[in-house]
């Protein structure tokens, strides 16, 4: 049998993910050793001193910069391909690939949403009148940098969109609002700074969206901020004081003054999308 080379590795890690890359580190040291007599300092020491790091890391260094020099890569400037303090070029490879991903809804919480047509990317009322609160999560935890997101009104009436927190765990099948602020209050951890564990914008007639439109949201977790678009056209900041980690999500709830969210005759309908800031901001 021939010999392996380290070009033939590299090869075969290009149609790797990231954690299949973190699975090889851990195989032989040769993968994802640093044959140095400094390899016990931090990674990021390492890196001002110029020193290499291990293969797996090359390997995802190398996909990183690929993508960033990809002029058709529509996330090519997204600082989210930007290696931040300790962490290795695997952790950015990761985040390339879920960036390639397609959002989807992994969990529902409440009786009164449900998935359209079994598809997790597309989500609806269930109930002509609704009581309490129902949540459609996204999948993806974001923890730092700029996101945005298309949500596709496929069916008009009042339904929200916003963030939450990385509940996928909540023991419950239902949600009352009390209950999920004592939980997230209760938490500790970078992932449930600050005081705003939720923010949603109702989308309807009332706000001006119909059916076809596309809410945008700009979820910048280095400002802390979120911004609200309509097809492409900036309505301003509608949140601020975001600290901690999110989800995307679409919910239905009652009203501020208490009163059931009533559908008289069409049960909206909402799709989410990962979409490029407009304007590149």
């Amino acid at each position: 049998m021939e010999t392996c080379t380290d070009d033939n590795i590299f090869s075969i890690t290009s149609f790797l993910v990231s954690k299949d890359l973190v699975k090889l580190a851990l195989v032989c040291k040769h993968f994802g050793g640093r044959n140095f007599p400094s390899a016990s300092k931090p990674a990021g020491e390492r890196r001002r001193e110029g020193w290499p790091w291990s293969m797996m890391e090359e390997a995802s260094r190398r996909r990183v910069s690929a993508a960033k020099d990809d002029r058709l890569n529509p996330w090519k400037d997204s600082d989210l391909l930007t290696i931040r303090g300790e962490e290795s070029w695997i952790a950015v490879d990761h985040r390339l690939y879920l960036l390639r991903s397609a959002y989807v809804f992994s969990r529902i919480i409440g009786s009164a949403i449900s998935y359209v047509n079994d598809g997790i990317t597309h989500v609806q009322v269930r109930r002509r009148e609704t009581v309490g609160f129902s949540v459609a999560i996204c999948q993806e935890t974001m923890k730092a940098g700029k996101h945005y997101a298309d949500f596709t009104l496929t069916q008009s009436g009042s339904i929200y969109i916003g963030i939450i927190r990385p509940i996928h765990d909540w023991p419950k099948k239902k949600m009352v609002l009390r209950e999920f602020r004592e939980y997230c209050g209760s938490q500790s951890g970078q992932g449930y700074e600050g005081n705003v564990h939720q923010y949603y914008f109702c989308v309807s007639d009332h706000s001006k969206f119909k059916k076809g439109d596309i809410a945008g949201m700009l979820l910048n977790l280095e400002e802390g901020t979120g911004t609200l678009y309509r097809n492409g056209v900036c309505l301003g900041v509608k949140v601020k004081n975001l600290a901690g980690h999110y989800c995307w999500a679409v919910a239905i709830k009652n009203d501020r003054d208490g009163r059931l969210t009533k559908y008289e005759t069409n049960k909206p309908s909402m799709s989410i999308a990962r979409g490029v800031v407009p304007g590149g901001s």
